[in-house]
């Protein structure tokens, strides 16, 4: 069986083996390597992060604002 998971966070790792029904005594090769993010994608993912805090399009937008 060969199995490529993407974007998996390491503390998911165990959680993911037993989804897949691995045993803990069987073998496996693991290959890792870290994920690598472009802009939009970390800009996507601190504006959720931001959003599900409370930050709403009108404080973005006073943040945001130029006072000079």
């Amino acid at each position: 069986m060969k199995q490529i998971l993407k974007k998996v966070k390491v503390s998911e790792i165990p959680k993911l083996i037993a989804q897949l029904g691995l045993s803990g005594e069987q073998e496996v090769n693991i290959t890792i390597e870290a994920a690598s993010e472009n802009l939009l994608e970390i800009m996507d993912r601190i504006g959720k992060q931001a959003q599900d805090k409370g930050l709403t399009e009108a404080q973005l937008t006073e943040l945001l604002a130029d006072e000079s």
